[in-house]
């Protein structure tokens, strides 16, 4: 099957790392993919680096206007059995490739869509949300479509994640022998602010706790600095910058919790890499987390900010009485979160929409 992963994102996030994750397994079982992307962007840059197909296309200036048209080109001389969308945005690209190639179009939506549109989803042939609660909210907000939406949870490949580096922090010099350690992975919108603000509490009861906020965002990283600054817990705050993909399991493993403030997480892939390696995880009850933490002796979902603070103070406490079977248990609920039970999946969603076309 030739497969045409489209994504023309400004940035990199969950959803690229996601395709980079499926490409090579997908090429493994004998398909062909290549990837439309931003010509110069990080994801033209990473996928080229990988030594993935993959083709540029100019979304600014005059070269944009004909940039679809000659991507239309090319999809009719590679004959592509399936268009795949990784972002919303490129649903009328990917149409119009749909069209040109007579494929059918899949749309996978990592994130609840604030305002869908209905003629913009409506140009899918089908919607892959990647977990219930964002597959839940586009039912409610474009009803008319519902019945074109299915779930495919994301995965992650185990071998990835075996045998980490749990001294991993004690060797970074702004962490050293500190501890215990809270980690956070995302883009400096998810809940940092309020992460920060709670940490004289728990300083209180941890007077060595800190918080690492793992990624890149130098936009949002200033007016975080400055709130640690007025609130005195400056020093429990480390800004980790991106950690290598290949050194993320042993990131995560030197962790005592995996935490997150954010309430409108699409699915929370890092929370199951962290529970792949043993790292329990404390966040709200919302989004996509009650979805994976399902069983409490893998973390603690709460309903307010307070009880997040309780969240912590209790997983805290409660590491150093059965850390040994939290570590089991964490890796037995990740276990069911795996790429190949994903792409089983989107191989079934791609040869049913290609059926019924």
């Amino acid at each position: 099957m030739r497969i045409a992963f489209v994504n023309t994102s400004r940035g990199w996030g969950g959803a690229e790392e996601q395709m980079l994750a499926m490409i090579p397994e997908l090429e493994r079982r004998g398909h062909v993919v290549t990837i439309i992307t931003r010509s110069g962007g990080p994801a033209y840059e990473r996928f080229t680096r990988a030594n993935h197909q993959v083709l540029p296309v100019a979304r600014t200036g005059p070269a944009a206007l004909a940039a679809p048209f000659r991507v239309a080109a090319r999809a009719r001389r590679e004959r592509f059995d399936v268009i795949h969308c990784h972002r919303d945005h490129d649903l009328p690209l990917g149409k119009l490739l749909a069209i040109v190639a007579r494929a059918p179009l899949l749309l996978t939506q990592h994130c609840l869509p604030n305002r869908p549109s209905a003629v913009t989803y409506g140009l899918a042939d089908r919607v892959v949300a990647v977990s219930e609660y964002i597959a839940n909210g586009i039912r409610a907000k474009l009803p008319a479509i519902g019945d074109r939406v299915d779930v495919i949870v994301n995965g992650i490949d185990p071998a990835m994640f075996t045998d980490p580096d749990c001294r991993f922090w004690q060797r970074y010099p702004l962490v050293g022998q500190r501890g215990p350690l809270l980690g956070v992975v995302g883009a400096f919108y998810k809940g940092q602010e309020e992460l920060i603000t709670m940490l004289p509490r728990l300083r209180d009861v941890f007077p060595r706790l800190t918080l690492i906020l793992i990624g890149e965002d130098n936009d949002r990283k200033a007016p975080l600095e400055d709130l640690a600054a007025r609130l005195g817990v400056a020093d429990a705050v480390v800004f980790a910058g991106r950690i290598p993909r290949e050194r993320m399991k042993d990131a995560l493993a030197g962790l005592d919790l995996t935490v997150s403030a954010f309430r409108n997480e699409g699915f929370g892939l890092s929370v199951v890499e962290g529970l792949a390696v043993g790292t329990p995880f404390v966040g709200y009850r919302a989004g996509g987390y009650p979805e994976i933490v399902v069983d409490e002796r893998a973390g603690c979902l709460v309903g307010g900010t307070h009880l997040l603070e309780d969240g912590i103070i209790r997983m805290l406490g409660e590491l150093s009485v059965s850390g040994d079977t939290r570590r089991k248990v964490c890796q037995s609920v990740a276990a069911g979160f795996t790429l190949d039970r994903m792409v089983d999946a989107y191989e079934t969603a791609y040869c049913a929409i290609g059926k019924r076309l």
